[in-house]
């Protein structure tokens, strides 16, 4: 085996250990609490030693906050300059919308977001940083997309980050809230599709370039 093939299967090996260490984490989080789990625990769901998880993740906050970074980067993906270069304003914020929205209301985005809300009661030191990782960093880059199209003219945003804001409120509405309290069905595919509609058309008929 070649040095290059060698660094390539323990890169592999690396990374495969990384996400089963993330996927114990949030089933640990998610069954007993932030407070309850330790790493102990999440070792013995990962199959791997303590040890190991510390290679990977300095704290329990650390591996915490990498589960919802994860979940945000997948959203982030179709904001990136390049997709935008090469698509329309309505195009990327529907196929985004939809991506959110159904990201939203899985059942384990909800487990977790009832989660995030119980326990940063309790540990408040918690709030922020999540925040600042999560629905903070999506805001962030949806605004910066805003910005990029206002300067390419093809939108009229003047305050990027709360029309960001407004974007995501659109799409929620109160759908993720009927969720968390257990008082709405799932939605189906065209509900989904109409609902994401309804907020791309809205917002841009708001933020047209003139």
């Amino acid at each position: 085996m070649g040095r290059s093939t060698k660094k390539t299967v323990i890169s592999s090996l690396s990374e495969r250990k990384h996400q089963a260490i993330q996927e114990a984490g949030t089933a640990v989080f998610l069954r007993l609490g932030y407070g309850a789990t330790s790493m102990d625990l999440i070792a013995a769901e990962a199959n791997v030693s303590k040890q190991t998880i510390y290679n990977h993740f300095h704290s329990k906050d650390e591996l915490f906050k990498a589960i919802i970074t994860d979940m945000t980067t997948a959203l982030m993906a179709p904001l990136s300059m390049r997709e935008a270069a090469q698509s329309t304003p309505d195009r990327l914020l529907r196929s985004f919308g939809r991506d959110f929205l159904a990201l939203m209301l899985q059942p384990s985005s909800l487990a977790l977001y009832r989660l995030i809300v119980s326990e940063s009661a309790r540990f408040p030191e918690l709030g922020g940083p999540l925040y600042a990782v999560g629905p903070g960093r999506l805001i962030g880059i949806l605004a910066d997309y805003l910005a990029w199209e206002t300067k390419d003219g093809r939108l009229a945003v003047v305050a990027p980050e709360r029309a960001a804001e407004l974007f995501i409120g659109m799409l929620s509405g109160r759908v993720q809230l009927r969720a968390l309290l257990g008082v709405s069905d799932h939605l189906s595919e065209p509900e989904l599709d109409g609902r994401v509609e309804d907020a791309v058309s809205s917002f841009l008929t708001l933020y047209a370039a003139r």
